[in-house]
């Protein structure tokens, strides 16, 4: 049995008791009681483990799960997790049990200190900036990166809206960045790594990573509620071994109703990190999106918690991140977390150069 905590709330006509037991059947054989065997009902639906209030209209309802019924497949997991009870309102997913399912799941391939080791860099945050905009060539895009890398910033990755457009090919785009960074490198002494994404369908992304890996990039990023979390996963399992930023594309209506989804601590934070995210990418509080900083920090406690079969995995804050919080924000979320910088870096009065060489100075400062 492996158990899932949900958060459920109850509108009128509703009761708590009669919710739960059909989420227990829903999720399951998906019948009333009176047609399923005993045998059956037995063995296969949830089984009511605790109820707890939180309001007058809501409770934490932990329900346990055969794990017989997932069929060693992480689709499955899925579709048992949050199939069909998706479509009731008032059922949200804040937490699962991840021990029993250590077997399905390998979490991320680098984690942590993988990640840091990969890379050498020492016991301090990170930052990440973000090569944009959708439009400029891919010279133009590889430039941007000499200029970043040139200031001393960690890694580079795409911007989740680069693709394989006319203007910045994919082959070209990652060929040209690695082959000016490999410059930088060899004039500056300096090399940031570069991750660039490769979201497409999810039969094509084994190619594409491995694309990218035969054209020199350090890592990649993906979009997995694109491409699909399993897809993601195969990812992590390659013998092939780059590290995975995943981004938060398309995902915004799992997370931003309170009462319906799932919590952004369980998606980006657990779910991301089961199926093999290395780096999660998610909207930091006071930005341009509506995360709180309560959200923040359990999305960061359930990404480098150490209580998980699964390795931690590097909390990634940005959608407004700015040069002048840095130090605050390393003091929030901690040594354990990259500062992913747009516009803040472009915005620099004396260049982009300068921006990275300054967020490097806070960052090395502690």
């Amino acid at each position: 049995m492996f158990s899932v905590t949900y958060h459920i709330t109850c509108y009128q006509g509703e009761s708590i008791e009669e919710k739960s037991r059909w989420i227990c059947l829903e999720q399951s054989v998906e019948l009333p009681l009176k047609v399923i065997p005993d045998y059956i009902l037995k063995a296969i639906p949830g089984k009511i483990q605790q109820i707890n209030p939180i309001t007058d209209v809501k409770w934490e309802v932990e329900i346990a799960w055969p794990l017989e019924n997932i069929g060693d497949d992480s689709t499955q997991f899925l579709n048992v997790l949050y199939g069909n009870i998706s479509l009731k309102r008032g059922i949200k997913v804040v937490h699962v049990e991840w021990e029993p399912l250590a077997s399905l799941f390998n979490g991320p391939s680098f984690g942590i200190t993988g990640v840091r080791e990969k890379f050498n860099i020492s016991d301090r945050p990170m930052a990440c900036a973000v090569l944009k905009p959708m439009g400029f060539s891919a010279g133009q895009l590889a430039e941007r990166a000499t200029q970043f890398s040139a200031g001393g910033i960690d890694f580079i990755k795409d911007d989740h809206g680069l693709a394989n457009q006319s203007y910045a090919p994919f082959d070209d785009r990652v060929r040209m960045v690695v082959e000016a960074l490999k410059d930088s490198k060899a004039r500056d002494g300096y090399r940031a790594a570069y991750f660039p994404n490769i979201t497409v369908s999810a039969s094509r992304l084994q190619e594409r990573y491995n694309q990218a890996a035969e054209l020199g990039a350090d890592g990649v990023m993906v979009l997995p509620d694109l491409c699909g979390y399993e897809a993601m996963q195969e990812l992590a399992a390659s013998p092939v071994e780059l590290p995975i930023i995943a981004h938060p594309s398309f995902s915004g209506t799992f997370v931003t109703d309170p009462a319906h989804g799932f919590t952004p601590a369980f998606l980006y934070g657990e779910l991301y990190r089961a199926f093999g995210a290395d780096c999660t990418v998610y909207p930091n509080a006071g930005g341009r999106f509506s995360f709180s900083l309560d959200n923040c920090k359990k999305l960061n406690e359930a990404a480098r918690n150490r209580t998980s079969p699964f390795k931690p995995m590097l909390p990634m804050p940005g959608g407004g991140m700015k040069r002048e919080t840095i130090p605050h924000w390393m003091k929030v979320y901690g040594k354990d977390t990259i500062f992913l910088m747009g516009a803040s870096l472009l915005q620099h009065p004396t260049g982009i150069r300068r921006a990275s060489e300054e967020v490097r100075r806070i960052l090395e400062s502690g």
